[in-house]
């Protein structure tokens, strides 16, 4: 885990998310990218460093004076995070979120996305709801949500939903989980929401235990729930183990993310309180 990406826009609830990914960053040695969405009249990207200058013959005056306040703003919140052994890049991308983050991920080699938000339904809050939802779908590497209030020390144990999927699927998912939890050397517990009449227990825990292997974990459990509310008992279980984090591994066309509604990272956050990796499959 090499680059990991905070978009804000400069709320509290997203300068959470910075200070999560610091926290990440100083445990695995990454570079933190924080990046506001914004437009503005310096070019497709502005980086937050130096001073703001546009030569033209008619300056875009409040443009620039937008630029220089977000230019401030982040400069604070380097400050603030910035710690010993962590880099805190910054940038000002001229796009709207939804196009943006598309084109900056396509352009940048990211690792993860930290998104912070309060868990409240408020439309004036930008990165609840459709934000979160729209990097998720573009997304080929893990998005954690997070809200404030999380405690590093709660971070030893990850509850990653998981079901049977072709292709070793399953295993590709948890790959992609496998150095988050590593950075809080976590254990890693696959839970499966069980169809009894398909399924015995056994052949499930062979399958489980097999794609454990194939991601190269270390620590790990795995956790068959016989239940109908395929939430309540992954839910259940996370408060049962004390759960850091939990985990969806999202595939649309088969596996646990059929079951559940497209916005469950959102719900699951929102109800919860811990953080949510979402995996989405599809994009790498």
């Amino acid at each position: 885990m090499k680059k990991i990406l905070v978009p804000t826009d400069l709320s509290k609830a997203a300068e959470t998310g910075l200070h999560m990914a610091v926290e990440i960053a100083r445990r695995c040695g990454a570079v933190v990218s924080l990046v506001n969405f914004t437009r503005h009249p310096m070019g497709s990207t502005f980086l937050a460093t130096g001073d703001v200058m546009l030569s033209t013959d008619e300056p875009d005056v409040f443009g620039i004076e937008m630029l220089k306040a977000i230019k401030e703003r982040m400069e604070t919140l380097v400050s603030k995070y910035g710690t010993a052994g962590v880099s805190i890049n910054v940038a000002v991308v001229d796009n709207e979120y939804k196009d943006g983050i598309d084109e900056y991920l396509q352009s940048e080699n990211i690792d993860l996305i930290v998104m912070g938000t309060s868990g409240e339904q408020n439309a004036k809050e930008v990165f609840t709801g459709n934000h979160t939802e729209q990097t998720i779908k573009v997304s080929a590497c893990p998005v954690l949500s997070i809200r404030d209030g999380f405690s590093i020390d709660q971070l030893k144990t990850m509850v990653v939903a998981v079901d049977v999927l072709s292709d070793n699927k399953s295993a590709d998912g948890l790959i992609a989980l496998k150095e988050l939890a590593e950075c809080f050397d976590a254990c890693i517990h696959l839970v499966h929401v069980r169809d009894t009449k398909k399924n015995p227990t056994l052949i499930l825990d062979e399958y489980f235990n097999q794609m454990a292997a194939i991601a190269g974990l270390q620590k790990f459990k795995v956790r068959i729930i016989d239940t109908d509310d395929v939430v309540e008992g992954l839910t259940n279980y996370a408060h049962e183990v004390n759960a850091g984090f939990l985990a969806v591994i999202k595939n649309s066309k088969e596996g646990i993310f059929r079951i559940f509604s497209q916005n469950l990272s959102e719900k699951l956050i929102k109800e919860e309180g811990r953080p949510v990796v979402t995996v989405n499959l599809q994009n790498s």
